[in-house]
């Protein structure tokens, strides 16, 4: 998606919020650059800028990597081998191994901002203006999204003695060192009224219609997947079960059926993305930090003969037997999504089973569009929405709708705990490698049970540490307990 890029001017600048800079010049085709005062003052130039905001996310601190695979290895999916040695701190939860997505974020969410800043005073059609700001609150929700995950406890599970609040909220763009701000964190609960309140606007912004641009853009349908799983972790579960439906009949990803399970995982776009990274050639991310080479030594589906990555993190035993657990007669395994997972080769050490969800689908090694959200998700999320509502008979409908598609037989007469344990069983099997069960876990207040040690969930490294720059620099930004 990289048409245009920004060229950092205030290179010394480092902001409270987390920026490596401040501003930016755009560079605008066939132009070399545009001066700051007159960067955002055409529709060409916003355009420029909301695809900046885009590319922003493919940065490896964000889904180019670590927001998919380090979720992975801090809770009980991953193991990490020795083949690059990459993510074993992750692997091991030591501390401050964890995510560091602090400044990335707030770079893009500061892109979006001065986007958002300017569309009042820019010449464009109404529906012009509603899509680019419509998209960018919804680049700016999933940012303080990711941020609020990562360095503060989630509104359904809190250790009070160790929580220091939220993340900094800044809704205004910075071009110069004297609009630097030093804010302190903003409560937990007021980020997530912040971004459900930016994908209430967003939705409203963003026209219904506008499908065919999905779903490596944001759309209404995208909007309301986001809201709904915003909602399911801030424990509003009537919104997350509400704005589930909506987005199901939204028009954007289509929910694949088992004979089609497996091969949605082997196109460019999978068809069941409701958002999703867009990555061309140019921006290949290579064999180093990618996600094929994190997560396997393949090149392609059943070639063990040739070496690519390093497959840094496997699958657990554990994750492997969730998805083994149900066999026919014959005993071979019933869950389709076991297919996903295959021998990878010997050319960096050991043999180990590894996920082939990210195997150069864009039809070059190490280059892979990153899913964000699946429309499978919505039936999860509205399953464990009913369950906690006390509608039981509509959570086991949902349940079933991603077992029966996965090869699974139908759950009729789950309750109580057990159904819930079921959902969450199931979240974990349909979204592993896809950055979801570290947060599950933690928004459940669960323990990370794994080798070589168990987490609990009262331990401090449970969250992110805030980076010491930012500490050094805002006296009312405080650092996450221990840290």
């Amino acid at each position: 998606m990289k048409l245009y890029t920004f060229k950092q001017v205030l290179a010394t600048a480092i902001m409270t919020c987390g920026l490596a800079a401040c501003s930016s010049l755009i560079e605008v085709k066939p132009r070399t650059s545009i001066d700051s005062g007159t960067a955002l003052t055409s529709q060409e130039a916003i355009n420029a800028a909301v695809n900046a905001v885009y590319d922003a996310l493919q940065s490896t601190d964000l889904y180019g990597r670590d927001l998919i695979a380090l979720p992975e290895a801090l809770s009980d999916n991953g193991r990490a081998t020795n083949n690059s040695s990459r993510l074993v701190p992750e692997y091991q939860n030591q501390s401050g191994a964890h995510m560091i997505n602090w400044t990335q974020d707030y770079y893009g969410i500061n892109q979006a901002n001065l986007v958002l800043d300017a569309l009042t005073k820019v010449k464009l059609t109404d529906a012009l203006r509603n899509s680019y700001e419509g998209q960018c609150l919804f680049l700016r929700a999933l940012m303080y999204f990711d941020l609020v995950k990562a360095y503060a406890y989630m509104p359904t599970a809190t250790i009070s003695d160790y929580n220091r609040g939220g993340v900094p909220l800044i809704l205004s763009g910075v071009l110069t060192l004297p609009q630097v701000t030093y804010p302190e964190r903003a409560t937990t609960d007021a980020v997530y009224t912040q971004i459900l309140a930016d994908l209430t606007a967003a939705i409203e912004k963003l026209s219904a219609t506008a499908k065919t641009r999905g779903p490596i853009y944001a759309t209404q349908g995208a909007a309301q997947a986001l809201y709904s799983r915003v909602a399911l972790y801030a424990g509003k579960y009537q919104e997350a079960a509400d704005f589930a439906t909506k987005a199901l009949a939204s028009g954007i990803g289509t929910f694949q059926p088992k004979a089609n399970y497996i091969a949605g995982w082997r196109t460019a776009i999978n068809p069941e993305s409701m958002f999703e990274i867009n990555f061309q050639t140019s921006e290949n991310i290579g064999v180093n930090t990618s996600l094929q080479t994190t997560f396997t030594t393949l090149t392609a589906v059943g070639n063990r003969t040739t070496t690519g990555g390093f497959g840094d993190l496997v699958p657990t035993v554990a994750l492997l037997a969730d998805l083994e657990s149900e066999k026919d007669a014959s005993g071979a395994v019933l869950d389709i999504r076991r297919q996903l997972y295959e021998l990878g080769t010997s050319g960096r050490g050991a043999v180990n089973t590894e996920t082939t969800k990210f195997l150069g689908k864009n039809g070059t090694i190490n280059l892979d569009n990153v899913p964000v959200i699946r429309i499978s998700e919505m039936y999860l999320n509205r399953a464990e929405a009913y369950y906690r509502l006390g509608k039981e008979a509509d959570a086991i409908k949902d349940l079933n709708t991603i077992r029966t598609r996965s090869g699974l037989a139908e759950k009729t007469t789950l309750t109580g705990a057990a159904l819930l344990d079921e959902i969450i069983k199931q979240r974990r099997l349909e979204f592993a490698f896809e950055g979801h069960r570290f947060w599950d876990l933690k928004r459940l207040g669960r323990d990370i049970v794994k080798l070589p040690t168990t987490v609990p969930f009262t331990d401090y490294r449970i969250l992110a540490r805030i980076p010491i720059a930012e500490i050094n620099n805002n006296p009312k930004l405080k650092q996450n307990y221990n840290y």
